[in-house]
């Protein structure tokens, strides 16, 4: 993936604009509509995807990949519940950067270019992450905000 700089004429670009290339630009949106984030230009070159039959994930990878299907199943089963659903979502909107006096959640994953912990805008990335923070630490037997 390419990161571009387009000069003032072009600040976006959306979509194919050759045979094999995509670009795009996100927008983070909270429960109200509300755009709280905006991402980079982004261009990707479409490639042949992964043949898993001939090349399957093994080792680290394949854990990997075994956590974050556990943890969108519990996420799934929580965000249906309409307690949970609330609960995490005032968690979200206490670790945005645009609530006022908003920080990190203690449980986010430390981030090593900023030197703080990471924050997040989109809310289902948000919660499988937690979860999937304390999959992890259950797994490993550490305890989490410490």
């Amino acid at each position: 993936m390419a990161r571009e700089k387009l000069s003032s004429i072009a600040e976006e670009l959306h979509g194919a604009t050759s045979p094999g290339s995509i670009h795009r630009v996100k927008r983070f949106r909270d429960a109200n509509g509300r755009i709280i984030g905006v991402g980079v230009q982004e261009h990707y070159e479409i490639k042949h995807p992964r043949n898993y039959k001939r090349k399957p994930a093994l080792g680290e990878e394949k854990a990997n990949q075994d956590l974050f299907k556990q943890a969108s199943i519990i996420m799934d089963k929580a965000l249906s519940d309409p307690k949970q659903y609330e609960y995490w979502q005032k968690r979200f909107e206490a670790q945005l950067y645009v609530t006022r006096g908003g920080k990190a959640d203690p449980f986010a994953a430390y981030d090593k270019r900023r030197g703080t912990k990471k924050r997040y805008v989109r809310f289902d990335a948000f919660v499988r992450t937690m979860i999937m923070q304390e999959l992890k630490a259950k797994k490993s037997g550490i305890r989490l905000g410490a």
